[in-house]
């Protein structure tokens, strides 16, 4: 019997046909190009955090039979998806700030798929405009970012034919959409920015939660416990609200304590 841990593949969990997969290396110096004269530091993080990077498949509408988008604020005829490749030490900053400089190093939406030096995947993805103070329009500017654990997200939600094909753009807000919501979105109604919005503000809930819960496990003075334990009671009233408006009812989302300890869904 073979044990060894199954490794997530980008394409895979896309469902991307064979025509718009591809195999193409990608050089550091492109990634960090676009960084060396206006923000030298940050092509230096590029340089130094990312191990390897490479093109897996374009979403274009003749591989994908989408439909491109053309509109007064954006065109969309192409996707580009990659996989890169982080060196080992790499902070969890520079992690979330590299992901973000690939985003930007390109004037179009990416799908990004991060492989970790322990071996997880995080996805990666980014509502941006191209940059109006770049003469060239080859950059973009980040307006909404969103990292999700890929070993987390519903089995089969990101493949593609199931997401909306009305055109380039809709489909790549749809994916943002549901891969915020770990593949189970409450409503198809819910925007792409509001869902990584919401997806934001339950982690900051979730973690204030953890942090409570651990200092009244650890305090001793017990009027303090019984605020910390208060504080406790309305997070997870408001992590309740969030998670319902987030994610449909079926989800149940675990927070995992530092010590790997499992803090149930209220």
């Amino acid at each position: 019997m073979n044990d060894t841990p199954h490794r997530l593949d980008g394409a895979g969990l896309l469902g991307l046909p064979e025509a718009a997969r591809q195999q193409h290396r990608i050089t550091k110096k492109m990634l960090a190009e676009q960084f060396e004269d206006q923000a030298p530091a940050d092509a230096r993080l590029v340089t130094k955090a990312v191990a390897s990077a490479q093109l897996i498949g374009i979403l274009r509408p003749e591989t994908i039979q989408v439909p491109e988008h053309r509109g007064t604020e954006r065109t969309v005829v192409d996707i580009p998806v990659l996989e890169v490749v982080l060196a080992d030490p790499t902070t969890a900053a520079n992690r979330t700030r590299v992901t973000e400089l690939v985003h930007r190093s390109m004037a179009k939406p990416v799908v990004l798929f991060a492989l970790m030096p322990d071996g997880a995947m995080t996805l990666s993805l980014a509502l941006t405009h191209v940059s109006r103070t770049d003469p060239t329009r080859s950059t973009s500017v980040i307006d909404a970012h969103v990292q999700v654990p890929a070993g987390q997200i519903e089995t089969g939600a990101l493949q593609l034919e199931r997401l909306d094909r009305s055109d380039m753009w809709a489909l790549y807000r749809d994916l943002v959409r549901t891969a915020a919501a770990d593949g189970r979105p409450a409503s198809t109604a819910l925007p792409a920015a509001e869902a990584i919005s919401l997806r934001r503000g339950l982690t900051d809930l979730e973690a204030e939660l953890i942090t409570v819960v651990r200092d009244a496990k650890q305090t001793k003075n017990q009027q303090r416990r019984i605020e910390l334990n208060t504080r406790a009671r309305t997070l997870r009233a408001q992590i309740e609200r969030v998670r319902d408006t987030l994610y449909s009812a079926a989800q149940k989302h675990d927070v995992t304590l530092a010590n790997g300890a499992r803090l149930p869904s209220p």
